[in-house]
Formats: C-alpha cells, structure tokens, sequence
C-alpha cells in the first residue's frame, strides 16, 4: 500500500513539475512591447494589401531582411524598391483585363506566438491570403503558410529585423517538421 501511495505522490510531483516548467511568466512590460509589435505587423499587412511600399519600408529597420517569394531583399530601400516592383506587376495584370474591375489580395494573420528579450523580440505566426483575381472576382484562399519575424527595438520603435514567409504552396518555401513557435 506504502508503494502504491509513493508512486501516486511522485506522478503528483512529476505532474505539478512539468506544469510549472510549461508556465511562461511575463514582466509588466510584455503587455506594451506586444501590443506595438501587433500593431506593427498589422501595419505591415496594410502595406502589403494597399501596395504602398514607404509605408512597407518603414516597418522594416534600415538594415532589415525580407525573405519571400521575389528572393532574399536586403536593407530598407531595397525593400522599398521590390514592393514597388511588385505593386508594377500588378497594376500591368489589372491593365490587361480593363473591363474588370481590378483585383485584390488581402492577408491575415493569427495563432501569434512573440517572445521578448530586452530590445530584442521573436514572433511567429500563421498567415493566409483571400485573392479575387479570376474573371468572376470571386474570393478564393490564395495562399497560406507561417511567418517568422525578428525584431528589434530601434529608437523607441519596434521594426522588423528580418521578416520570412513560408508558404504551403510553393515547394521552395514550404516549412519543415518541427513546429516554429518553440
């Protein structure tokens, strides 16, 4: 009887250890630093969506990295430089087809993960995108995939250091196994 109650107490033990170790505890500051690093990967998806690459740029620290489907883009003007590329290759699509109205993509993101280390942050989250850009404008889901961003406090603003995006559909950038939020 003494061996049953033993082993019952130690699986107790076991239990409540691993429940501790699992807890994330957060300083005051976490609540702060998220909330202007939501906003800034909001703004992000605006830009993207709106096609509006200062605004783009700007979230972006001047030596900042973008990995996404153009290749790997370095610095903040460059950066600046592809969106406008890529909102040109839109607008030429939209002028070929003039009697539709043009298309758009939008993108969401969810299920965010962020950890913070002083002027230093990590975020992971998962994104997919709405385009409407067949003959009937139709919305379909266009693509989906995670992203895992790097972060860095610069004078007193929170702006991508690096920004990679992952996509299920194309096989060069689809993820691994290992699940990315940690």
């Amino acid at each position: 009887m003494r061996g049953k109650i033993a082993v019952g107490l130690g699986l107790v033990l076991l239990a409540s250890l691993a429940w501790a170790a699992s807890r994330i505890t957060y300083d005051r500051s976490y609540a702060q630093s998220r909330a202007e690093i939501d906003d800034l990967l909001s703004r992000y998806l605006f830009a993207l969506d709106w096609q509006d690459p200062e605004m783009y740029g700007e979230v972006f620290a001047p030596d900042g990295v973008l990995v996404w489907a153009g290749g790997t883009v370095t610095g903040r003007a460059a950066i600046v430089d592809e969106m406008r590329k890529a909102r040109a290759a839109d607008q030429a699509s939209n002028a070929a087809t003039p009697t539709l109205r043009p298309f758009k993509r939008r993108h969401f993101i969810s299920n965010f993960v962020v950890r913070i280390d002083g002027k230093r942050a990590t975020a992971r989250s998962l994104w997919f995108e709405f385009n409407n850009d067949g003959a009937d404008r139709k919305p379909y889901v266009g693509a989906y995939g995670h992203l895992e961003d790097e972060l860095r406090r610069v004078d007193g603003r929170w702006l991508i250091t690096r920004h990679q995006v992952f996509n299920e559909q194309r096989e060069a950038m689809a993820s691994g196994a290992a699940n990315p939020a940690w």
